[in-house]
């Protein structure tokens, strides 16, 4: 009975995934929630976040192209790419 509840319960969650994604354009970049009065401290953060992993100083999010951005500054030896031996060793 309960494995027929989850199963159930799994299906409608992967079909509401789906209607969501087909409908609709989800942005799950860093600067997605700039505009938003309570979010744009936590998108900013998020930002300066993300640079710091790249070696920057400091980041602030800005729209280009219409599209809201993370843009680093204070970049030691050109910023690059995050190290993925960072995340694994916690």
């Amino acid at each position: 009975m309960r494995f027929k509840k989850l199963k159930m319960i799994s299906r409608l969650l992967l079909f509401t995934l789906l209607f969501v994604s087909l409908t609709t354009s989800i942005d799950l970049t860093t600067c997605a929630r700039m505009d938003v009065p309570i979010l744009s401290k936590a998108a900013r953060g998020l930002c300066i976040t993300s640079c710091s992993m790249q070696n920057c100083g400091t980041g602030n999010c800005q729209k280009r192209g219409g599209r809201p951005t993370c843009v680093c500054s204070r970049c030691a030896k050109g910023g690059g790419n995050i190290p993925l031996a960072a995340f694994i060793k916690g």
